[in-house]
C-alpha cells in the first residue's frame, strides 16, 4: 500500500495519530485473541483470530495513516502561511475544510493576518502621513535659508523671513511633539494619572490662558460653569491637554470675532466639558473621520493630530470624546465619569474671558 510506503512525510503529530491508532486495533486483537484462547479455551479460532487481529491490524494502521497525513496537510497549510507572516506577507489565507480544533485554528489564524493587515497598513499610511508633515515646513525652511544666503534682502523683507522661518519652526515642534505623544501611546508608555477635579477650574484656568489670543483676533472667550461644580476622577494634566486642543482648533478654524464658549456641567452621573463656536460647521462628511490620524479638511490646515490626541488621552481615562456640528455651529464634548461632591472641591461660578 502506498500509505505504507510514505511514512517519513508526516509530522511528529502525524506520527502520533498512526502510532495510537495501531496501538489500539493491536490492543483490541490482543485482548481479544487473550479472552477467546486463554480464558476461554477455545482453541478452534485461533487462526482466525490471528488473521482477524492482523486485518484489523492493517485497517487501524491505513485508517490511522490517513487521518495523521490530513492533519499533517493542514498543519502544513499554518506553517507555510506563518512563514509567509513572518515575511510581512499578510494576504495568504487558510482555506477552512473542517469544523474541528484545527478549523478553528484557521479560522484564529486568517482572523489574525486580517488584523495584522490593517495594521500594516495604518502603520505605513502614518509613516506617508508624517513624512509629508514633516517635509513642507522642512523645505519652507529650506527655501527661506537659501533666500537669506542668496540675496540682500532689505530689514522688512528680513523680519518677514524671520517671522515665516519662526511660525515653521513652532510648526516643526508641535509636530514632533504629537508624533512623540501618540507612539508613547500605541506603545502604552502614558498612564493617566487620576484624582479628583473640577473640570470648571480647570476651564477658567485655560480659559484665562488662551485670553490674549482671543483678544488678538477680537474673539470671545466665555465660560460657563455649573452651581455644583462638574467633578471627574481623572487626569488634570490630561485635561488641560484636550482643553488646549479644543480651544486651539476653535480659534484657529473660526473667523476672527467669532463666539467661542466653553461649558462644564453635570449630566446624570457623568461629567462633561464642551467647547463650542459659532462658526461655519463641519461637514457632515468630515465629521465621521474627523478624529483620525492627519485628517483634515481640504480647506484645514495642520497636521490633523490634535484632535486624533484629545480622543486617545479621553479614552484612557474611560470618557469619549463627540463632535456636534451644523451650519454656523460646532460642539466638542468630553464625557468622563462623574464622582460625588466633597467639601474640598469647591463649586464653581459663572465667568466671562
Amino acid at each position: 500500500m502506498s500509505f505504507l510506503r510514505r511514512p517519513s512525510r508526516l509530522t511528529p503529530l502525524g506520527n502520533m495519530i498512526t502510532v495510537v491508532a495501531v496501538s489500539i486495533g493491536a490492543g483490541v486483537a490482543l485482548v481479544i485473541y487473550v479472552y477467546v484462547v486463554g480464558i476461554s479455551g477455545d482453541r478452534e479460532v485461533k487462526g482466525d483470530i490471528l488473521v482477524g487481529g492482523i486485518i484489523g491490524l492493517l485497517l487501524a494502521t491505513g485508517v490511522g495513516v490517513y487521518f495523521a497525513q490530513l492533519a499533517a496537510r493542514r498543519i502544513s497549510r499554518i506553517q507555510e502561511a506563518a512563514r509567509k507572516v513572518a515575511d510581512g506577507d499578510f494576504t495568504t489565507r487558510i482555506p477552512v475544510d473542517s469544523g474541528g480544533q484545527l478549523g478553528q485554528l484557521a479560522r484564529s489564524f486568517n482572523e489574525m493576518q486580517s488584523r495584522l493587515d490593517e495594521l500594516d497598513s495604518a502603520r505605513k499610511q502614518f509613516i506617508a502621513n508624517a513624512s509629508h508633515e514633516l517635509r513642507t515646513p522642512i523645505f519652507s525652511l529650506g527655501g527661506f535659508v537659501e533666500l537669506l544666503e542668496d540675496e540682500d534682502p532689505d530689514p522688512e523683507a528680513r523680519d518677514e523671513f524671520v517671522h515665516a522661518m519662526r511660525e515653521q519652526v513652532e510648526r516643526l515642534t508641535k509636530l514632533t511633539g504629537d508624533l512623540l505623544d501618540l507612539s508613547q501611546m500605541d506603545a502604552g508608555g502614558m498612564a493617566a494619572r487620576r484624582r479628583r477635579v473640577d473640570l470648571g477650574e480647570i476651564a477658567r484656568e485655560i480659559v484665562r490662558e488662551f485670553g490674549p489670543r482671543a483678544s488678538s483676533r477680537d474673539s470671545r472667550l466665555e465660560l460657563r460653569t455649573p452651581d455644583r461644580a462638574a467633578v471627574a476622577e481623572t487626569d488634570p494634566d490630561w485635561i488641560r491637554r484636550i482643553l488646549r486642543i479644543l480651544l486651539d482648533n476653535a480659534l484657529t478654524h473660526t473667523a476672527e470675532g467669532t463666539k467661542v464658549t466653553v461649558t462644564s456641567y453635570n449630566s446624570g452621573e457623568r461629567a462633561e466639558l464642551t467647547v463650542s463656536d459659532e462658526g461655519p460647521g463641519i461637514q457632515r462628511r468630515s465629521q465621521a473621520r474627523i478624529f483620525e490620524r492627519f485628517y483634515t479638511e481640504d480647506s484645514v490646515s495642520g497636521s490633523g493630530l490634535g484632535l486624533a490626541i484629545a480622543r486617545e488621552l479621553s479614552q484612557r481615562m474611560g470618557g469619549r470624546l463627540t463632535v456636534t456640528s451644523s451650519k454656523g455651529f460646532t460642539a466638542f464634548t468630553l464625557d468622563l465619569p462623574g464622582v460625588a461632591l466633597t467639601p474640598q472641591v469647591p463649586a464653581g461660578d459663572g465667568a466671562a474671558a
